[in-house]
């Protein structure tokens, strides 16, 4: 017999409106997991409500899925056993349970910052974190790699923004405190609330580098606030951050995601005359050079030197193009 504990004046969800959806309108199952997998990201489930959900999915792998994604948002997880049974392979409920009930003796004592409501210090860099259904993707992902590096770890932060809350998250996974240290170092321009950065505190046990990421928040927020309300996108980098960068654009494949990175990176970052055109030198094309030539200018210290970089085109159309770009600005 299966016994389901409850109590008087059960806590409302969401679930009804969810299920009439998906009930009224006829969806791929590869939609119902991807709104599934929102739903139990963003909304508190009773185990109940779990099993119903689940019986859209015939396939093991997509029921571990939205189970695990579910697991932090259950609001009685003393009966989530019973989800085990959903699984026609004791391999699945065995994951299940090894990475939710029976690794409770691993769940975080750390205090995370909230950045829903945040209004302090901001930069244009990162002004709107990942959605948690979003973080929670990469977390897992995460998760499922356990060879996953510091610098993997640092290519991951490098491409999106993210709160205080979801780097700590980021940083736990690494063991030793000079590499979660170096992360967060890396990570502090690629986070939204960044006041709630002290409590990045937390992860590391040794003092002295404890007092060293105290330090150096010190310094970073001290900057931002000497250059006032309008401080920009533009973050001086060290060499070998610029190195990073550098080497994290030369490892692209593909031109078009090489385009992208380089974007990102110039407007986050300040960088000068000769680095944009180390840069550069990455990308065959005038047309990708003209385009990475007019974001990078508006974070370029040396704007009086800035046509210079003209030599870096090829053809006099589009030489011509950045001639009458600088007359504009």
């Amino acid at each position: 017999m299966c016994l389901v504990v409850s109590s008087f004046g059960q806590k409302k969800t969401k679930y009804e409106s969810f299920k009439n959806e998906l009930t009224q309108n006829k969806y791929t199952i590869e939609a119902v997991l991807d709104k599934a997998l929102r739903y139990s990201s963003n909304n508190d489930i009773y185990v109940s409500e779990l099993l119903d959900a689940c019986k859209y999915f015939s396939s093991d792998r997509q029921k571990f899925r939205v189970c695990m994604n579910a697991y932090p948002r259950v609001i009685d997880k003393r009966n989530f056993f019973q989800v085990y049974d959903l699984f026609n392979s004791f391999s699945f409920a065995v994951r299940l349970y090894h990475n939710t009930q029976g690794n409770q003796n691993t769940i975080s004592t750390i205090n995370y910052p909230n950045a829903d409501y945040y209004h302090g210090v901001t930069t244009n860099a990162c002004n709107q974190p990942l959605s948690e259904y979003q973080f929670r993707s990469i977390l897992n992902g995460r998760r499922n790699n356990s060879n996953l590096n510091l610098r993997e770890l640092k290519d991951i932060i490098s491409r999106n923004c993210f709160s205080t809350s979801q780097i700590m998250k980021l940083t736990e996974t690494l063991q030793s405190n000079r590499s979660r240290f170096e992360l967060l170092q890396f990570a502090f321009p690629y986070s939204f609330d960044l006041e709630n950065f002290y409590y990045t505190e937390q992860l590391i046990n040794e003092n002295y580098i404890k007092q060293r990421l105290i330090r150096f928040i010190d310094r970073e927020i001290a900057q931002i606030n000497q250059q006032g309300s309008n401080f920009s996108n533009c973050r001086p980098l060290s060499q070998n951050e610029y190195n990073y960068v550098l080497n994290s654009i030369k490892d692209e494949n593909f031109n078009k995601e090489k385009l992208k990175l380089a974007k990102q990176h110039f407007e986050r970052n300040c960088f000068s005359i000769n680095r944009i055109k180390i840069i550069l030198k990455e990308f065959s094309f005038d047309k990708d050079k003209l385009n990475l030539l007019k974001i990078s200018y508006q974070n370029c210290p040396d704007k009086d030197q800035f046509y210079r970089l003209k030599e870096t085109l090829s053809f006099s159309k589009y030489k011509r193009e950045f001639d009458q770009f600088l007359l504009n600005r």
